[in-house]
């Protein structure tokens, strides 16, 4: 029986964990947190993670929550112009709580093992021995498989030396919210954007990307940015006139990248850990669970041995939408040019379509 260590328990790391020890695999999937826990994330599951989900049985295991169904997105300039357009297929909008716990208690169920809360501080490329400490009791252990997938959505074991970036996710769950339960929108404002998205049980989930620099001019006080970020966007500033934050203020780095030209053997990066794009485009998860879907379509086949093939269908995922999302998030970012792009989406069904595909809807 093939073995496998899988250091993440996200929506890569638990579906990964899923589709292996379906097929056999004696799988040991190890997360550093208790769940339900929240997380700095949009909280859209792009059409490419339904599909994902719909591959292999696993829609129901999300849907039971009520996710918001998603199917417009509306682009809301700093003076209050909006151009709205249908996505060409639904998304989902769940909170990381809900989605996380689920998918790892069915990788659980299926027969993975589940160390959590257990942490791997160190892994031998080589031999890929993982150094594992149990949360509960700090006792450290070794921990050896055949076979290893990083899931931890920030590359932080050394495989790879991702390029840290000056900004930082930042979300937070709010209710009362005045928009349409059908719409992801978008917020420009000084020097970044916002993102709005209903989730589950009527809440909203707030997350943006936010250079370091204007954090500190708030001294981190997220409230107090917020109210400022509402006097920068008009649209924004009339959607919260009577909405309440329900959740905690959460941020963390932000980190951009593409795939590595080389992993070790037999040792794959999926979702975050392989690729991080920029996150306006809705498409993280979604990429996550295609990631965790392709490797273990090359785990199971015994091609994983060799990963340039597996690294050239990740650079296939991941290349276009990085630069296009990159490209939308500098647009937003601008008062001046947020305006143009509203007014020409809103004024141009052709250039509206193209610009969802560019992004990968």
């Amino acid at each position: 029986m093939p073995t496998v260590v899988i250091i993440g328990a996200g929506p890569a790391g638990s579906l990964a964990a899923i589709l292996l020890a379906r097929r056999g695999w004696d799988v040991t999937l190890v997360e550093q947190h208790k769940f339900p826990r929240d997380k700095v994330c949009g909280e859209c599951l792009s059409a490419l993670g339904v599909d994902v989900l719909e591959r292999h049985g696993l829609r129901h295991v999300l849907k039971k929550f009520g996710p918001a169904t998603l199917t417009k997105t509306t682009l809301v300039a700093p003076d209050g112009t909006e151009a709205t357009v249908d996505l060409p297929a639904p998304m989902w909008g769940l909170s990381r709580g809900a989605m996380d716990t689920a998918l790892a208690e069915q990788a659980a169920r299926v027969g993975a093992a589940i160390r959590q809360p257990a942490r791997v501080e160190a892994l031998d490329p080589v031999s890929l021995e993982c150094t594992v400490r149990d949360l509960q009791t700090n006792q450290v252990a070794p921990l050896r498989a055949q076979h290893v997938l990083v899931a931890d959505g920030k590359a932080s074991l050394g495989v790879i030396k991702p390029a840290a970036t000056n900004d930082l996710g930042v979300k937070a769950h709010f209710g009362g919210v005045e928009d349409f339960p059908e719409r992801i929108t978008l917020f420009g404002v000084r020097g970044h954007y916002v993102g709005l998205a209903p989730i589950e049980d009527g809440r909203w989930n707030v997350a943006m990307s936010v250079p370091a620099d204007r954090v500190a001019e708030s001294r981190g006080d997220f409230d107090r940015f917020f109210e400022q970020l509402r006097r920068e966007n008009r649209g924004l500033d009339r959607r919260f006139a009577k909405a309440a934050r329900v959740g905690d203020w959460l941020a963390s780095p932000l980190p951009r990248f593409g795939v590595a030209a080389q992993w070790p053997a037999r040792l794959i990066l999926i979702g975050n850990a392989a690729a991080a794009l920029e996150p306006i485009g809705g498409e993280g998860m979604g990429l996550a669970m295609r990631s965790a879907e392709l490797a273990a379509l090359e785990m199971s086949a015994g091609r994983d041995g060799d990963t340039g093939r597996l690294r050239r269908a990740f650079r296939s995922l991941w290349r276009i939408r990085r630069r296009s999302c990159r490209a939308a998030a500098v647009a937003m970012s601008h008062p001046a040019t947020a305006g143009i792009a509203v007014r020409t989406i809103s004024a141009n069904d052709a250039v509206a379509r193209a610009s969802l595909k560019f992004i990968g809807k």
